[in-house]
């Protein structure tokens, strides 16, 4: 098989909070964020064996705890993103999933197989249109993700929503708007994100750290959400990610996890996918 790859980070402490993982960046997605870190991903073509990315896996493993599967939107590329999740798992290792919630069918999938163990959500603008629209480029995105939210909580794995903000994107009765809503559903934490100007554009004053804090002060008051605040995004090739693994291996010692599953206990690449009833934007993974 074949991974229309955009990129591979092997060892990040930036992208989960408490882990050290590799972040697997893939090539292809749906939406057209005006504000998109990494738009260089969004389409594109640069395939790798699916073996040379275990490779790499397997080559960072003893430094990390988690692998990240990111893009670009990695659910386009589903049957490459459930391969490397078995490959992870088998490995002893956590996986998580940065996702638009562009494809709730898709991320049920990996769900209902126990194959992820974090779900990255980005909210962008208050669910509905308009608004969102105008946050991804596409109409009739929300709703997809206000049920991806629902089938993650259903699914009881650990969740981290986050919004980037933007100057004017979203304003702030928007982003109470999104407060109440995910307050509504029996969302607790939320993650709010600095957003940052992207390699594409002008430079623009970014919304001061102050504003986020009273934001996230109002977001505890009124809707009992422990807020967090962020940075914004980085693009895979900005700076904090260049580190080559060699270095990584000479700063830090050998990360412990559990022995790698064996026998029964251990998933199979080979069981079959549950079919992808959403016909949109199918699996890109291609070449072989």
């Amino acid at each position: 098989m074949k991974v229309n790859l955009g990129g591979i980070v092997p060892l990040s402490t930036l992208d989960w909070t408490g882990a050290a993982a590799a972040v697997i960046f893939m090539r292809g997605c749906p939406l057209r964020c005006p504000h998109c870190h990494n738009a260089h991903l969004q389409t594109g073509e640069s395939f790798e064996e699916l073996a040379d990315i275990k490779s790499r896996i397997d080559e960072a493993g003893p430094f990390i705890s988690a692998v990240i599967l990111s893009g670009g939107e990695p659910l386009v590329q589903l049957k490459a993103s459930r391969e490397i999740a078995i490959h992870s798992k088998n490995m002893g290792l956590k996986v998580g999933v940065e996702t638009s919630g562009r494809f709730p069918d898709r991320i049920a999938s990996l769900l209902g197989e126990g194959l992820v163990d974090m779900v990255f959500l980005d909210v962008k603008e208050a669910l509905r249109d308009p608004e969102y629209a105008r946050a991804t480029g596409r109409w009739d995105v929300a709703p997809r993700v206000a049920e991806s939210l629902r089938l993650c909580l259903e699914a009881e794995v650990p969740l981290e929503v986050r919004t980037t903000v933007f100057p004017k994107m979203p304003s702030l009765d928007r982003l109470l708007e999104i407060g109440g809503f995910l307050s509504d559903l029996g969302i607790r934490s939320y993650t709010l994100q600095q957003g940052l100007p992207s390699d594409c554009e002008k430079p623009f004053d970014l919304v001061p750290i102050k504003l986020l804090i009273y934001i996230s002060t109002t977001m505890k008051e009124r809707f009992g959400l422990d807020t967090t605040i962020k940075k914004g995004p980085l693009s895979y090739r900005s700076r904090p990610y260049q580190t080559e693994l060699f270095q990584i291996c000479q700063l830090r010692k050998l990360h412990p996890r559990p022995a790698f599953p064996s026998g029964s206990e251990r998933l199979k690449s080979s069981d079959p996918l549950r079919k992808d009833r959403d016909d949109e934007d199918r699996d890109g993974d291609g070449r072989g």
